[in-house]
């Protein structure tokens, strides 16, 4: 790998860290992005169409300026052009694309999410044979786990033979996996029913297209348009909670559909009956299919989505630390994705071995309420040490000076608040007992309630705290 492309490869696992996107989103824009030109005041990055150059120019530039300087160690200025303006830099097009300010680039910008769906559905038209947004999401990539082996069974199901279960609704939080599955499902109907007929979209761009349509009048394009369809993909459907006209159209949609023994997938965050408002006539025919939840990954979940992913970028991790990452990583695939990559960064530029305080640092940074509960009480203690000028040791002392009393105080109810200690175990950091600790609680409790200014203090060091 030469230099160009290493220091591109660090700076897609910043730049995704600093988006805090999904995967899918992430690799929409930034697939074959990559630093082409370094020079000591200049860097130039190409991607492969001028849409996507615009998007990137007005909306991630800042995401990219602020991660090559990261990765390299100084600022530089940034230019974004095509491969083929990059290629011809005499053109006027490309002069135009290099030297314009990026929140002046895009005669041609349209709104991101229409792009997205765009391409999504050029991936899904384009030949078996060409590589697409959605060839890294297959069934074979998805980790299983009993967290989510149902929601697997029942995809691949509809995706070898559409119509097993119609309608088939997969819910459960953010992060989980609900879009791979369905960009697993569209890969594996492309190889097997050649020719079928996808429309995939999300909610919300579901939504502004019916809008658009209407004011348009073009309600007939838009309605040929999903009831035609072989199998309908809608992502996040609880965006249509208190859509009226939204549901209206949707329910004459997905009749036509069901009708027509077409298949119909929907992921949302919550089952059917936490949809709400939602009609009762659309909620009873999304309980009428196949309802599957994807919980939260289990430990041992979790390890194998580690080793995977760590394997996959050549990332040498020892199992004693697998499963530490394991134990502080529990909310979603995401999360451990993002901490990866951050790890991959650093050992890619330094070579530095991969520790226990290493993967903290990168936690905290990732998920600044994620730290370990002795880190975080070190954490608050310098920190309201720093704000009130009373060094650690003396809270921890007997001393009752006002000053000291006071950010006694506040420590303990900042480690109430941040930890879930109980009040014996607070009590014992300070050399007392559980009802010193109610009394601080009390003080500051009061203190936030009738001296200025007290409220925002502790609210700040708060959020200095969490890293917000």
């Amino acid at each position: 790998m030469d230099e160009l492309s290493s220091i591109s490869d660090i700076l897609l696992s910043l730049i995704q860290e600093k988006m805090s996107t999904s995967p899918s989103i992430f690799n929409l824009w930034f697939n074959e992005f990559k630093l082409s030109s370094l020079t000591d005041d200049k860097a130039i990055f190409t991607t492969p169409s001028a849409i996507k150059r615009n998007i990137l120019s007005t909306k991630y530039q800042k995401f990219i300026a602020e991660s090559l300087e990261e990765a390299i160690g100084f600022p530089l200025e940034i230019s974004i052009v095509t491969e083929e303006e990059f290629k011809n830099p005499g053109a006027a097009e490309a002069k135009a694309a290099a030297q314009a300010p990026y929140f002046e680039i895009s005669d041609q910008k349209r709104d991101e999410d229409e792009e997205e769906e765009k391409i999504i559905a050029e991936s899904i038209s384009s030949p078996t044979n060409k590589r697409t947004l959605l060839d890294d999401y297959t069934f074979d990539n998805f980790v299983e786990g009993s967290s989510n082996k149902f929601a697997k069974a029942a995809c691949y199901a509809v995706a070898q033979e559409p119509n097993t279960y119609n309608p088939l609704f997969i819910y459960g939080n953010s992060g989980l996996g609900k879009t791979h599955l369905l960009y697993a499902v569209i890969n594996h109907m492309k190889k097997t029913h050649p020719g079928i007929n996808i429309v995939y979209k999300k909610c919300e761009s579901f939504l502004d297209e019916l809008i658009k349509a209407i004011r348009n009048g073009s309600t007939a394009t838009f309605k040929e348009k999903y009831r035609s369809c072989d199998v309908l993909l809608i992502d996040d459907i609880q965006f249509l909670a208190g859509k009226e006209q939204t549901q209206e159209e949707f329910f004459h949609t997905f009749s036509a559909l069901y009708e027509s023994d077409k298949q119909i997938i929907l992921t949302s965050d919550r089952p059917p009956k936490e949809i709400k408002p939602l009609e009762d006539r659309l909620r009873t025919r999304f309980e009428g299919g196949l309802l599957a939840d994807v919980q939260p990954p289990s430990f041992e979940l979790r390890i194998a989505i580690i080793k995977q992913k760590a394997d996959a970028m050549g990332l040498t991790v020892s199992n004693d630390l697998v499963e530490y990452m394991a134990e502080r990583l529990q909310n979603n695939i995401r999360q451990i994705e993002g901490v990866l990559k951050r790890i991959y960064a650093v050992y890619s530029l330094t070579s530095a071995e991969v520790t226990k305080e290493k993967i903290d640092e990168v936690i905290s940074i990732i998920d600044p309420g994620n730290i370990p509960t002795d880190a975080l009480i070190e954490k608050i203690l310098a920190s309201v040490s720093k704000a009130y000028g009373v060094p650690t040791d003396q809270m921890k002392s007997k001393k009752r000076t006002d000053t000291v009393a006071n950010a006694r105080h506040v420590a303990i109810y900042l480690i109430k608040q941040l930890t879930e200690l109980t009040l014996k175990e607070i009590g014992a950091i300070f050399g007392r007992d559980y009802s010193t600790v109610i009394s601080s609680l009390d003080k500051v409790d009061k203190n936030i309630k009738t001296v200025n200014n007290y409220e925002a203090e502790v609210n700040r060091l708060i959020k200095e705290i969490k890293g917000l």
